[in-house]
């Protein structure tokens, strides 16, 4: 106990510091800021759900109010309820042991003997249970259980291993498959989950760090304005910050009407302006007209046929100087 006792409470005081930095208490979390903020749907099925803030965006406001609210909803229900929670536990043993691996599991009641592991039993349980009363989920959720499901997956191996109908080692050797197809389908699995989904695949990562290290190879420093199609996915998000966001050489803000973007504009008026137009399957960079004519047309070689970049020289407001 002395070991987990003394990382707990480094990893507690620098998360205490850390909290403290970002919300100005100790006790509360970057994440509870956020909730309290932006979300009307609350985190655990027995609360009651936030008053409807007030949304600057249509993106941002159709992920809190037309998928959290939802699901939160359905969640309260008896049916939604049994619904979900089936499909919670589905889901996490497609990302954890998945088919391959749920073959060591079939001997998990010689395993449940095992008085060594017994605890990591009940941990487990204990954990992926709770993820019953969350209103949302992800599999990376319950990630800390990952170590248990690995010890119970080997013990169950071990069981295997030893198993000789007839005197034919035929669980030793059904081990060693096992082991060789777990590796085998790791690109397998990789290849899979980057055609599952193109778009948004593309939208949240390729083609925005493209724009990104190309806008980060110029020089000056850029805002760029990203503008969605009217029925926009909320979830394949492109406009997110570091830390220090006007410490960042490009700044990414969402579209919003003339006058706000003006706005924004003229806080930002020492960089450069672009607008990414994105829909499912394009994404185009332009240089952010000054009226509502089109800019004249300047091509720039990029290496992506998903990602188009024209414009003259990007609208930029000269910096006044007292």
């Amino acid at each position: 106990m002395l070991p987990v006792l003394l990382v707990l409470t480094v990893t507690g005081g620098l998360m205490g510091y850390y909290f403290s930095r970002v919300t100005g208490n100790p006790l509360r979390m970057p994440y509870q800021v956020n909730r309290a903020t932006y979300g009307e749907a609350p985190y655990f099925i027995w609360q009651t759900p936030n008053a409807e803030p007030a949304y600057r965006h249509a993106a941002m406001r159709n992920f809190y109010l037309q998928i959290e609210l939802p699901a939160y909803r359905k969640m309260r229900t008896a049916t939604g309820f049994v619904f979900e929670t089936t499909i919670k536990f589905l889901v996490i043993w497609g990302f954890y042991p998945g088919p391959v691996l749920t073959i060591p599991l079939l001997v998990l009641p010689w395993t449940l003997r095992d008085r060594r592991i017994r605890w990591l039993l009940i941990a487990g349980a204990v954990s992926i249970a709770g993820t019953a009363v969350v209103t949302f989920f992800i599999p990376h959720y319950v990630a800390v259980v990952t170590a248990i499901i690995i010890a119970i997956v080997l013990q169950g191996m071990r069981h295997l291993r030893v198993w000789r109908p007839e005197g034919r080692p035929i669980g030793l050797a059904l081990v060693r498959a096992l082991v060789v197809v777990s590796v085998l389908l790791v690109p397998v699995h990789a290849w899979l989950w980057a055609r599952s989904d193109p778009a948004t695949f593309e939208s949240i990562g390729r083609k925005r760090a493209r724009i990104l290290s190309m806008l980060e190879a110029l020089p000056d420093r850029h805002l760029v304005i990203v503008r969605y199609q009217a029925q926009h996915d909320p979830l394949p998000e492109w406009v997110y910050n570091g830390a220090d966001i006007d410490g960042s050489k490009v700044v990414w803000a969402r579209d919003m009407d003339p006058e706000h973007n003006e706005e924004i504009i003229r806080y930002y008026k020492d960089r450069r302006v672009w607008i990414v137009e994105v829909d499912d399957g394009r994404a185009r960079l332009d240089a952010y007209p000054m009226t509502n004519s089109k800019p004249a047309s300047e091509q720039i070689s990029v290496p992506s046929p998903n990602v188009s970049v024209s414009g003259g020289k990007p609208y930029a407001r000269p910096e006044t100087r007292k």
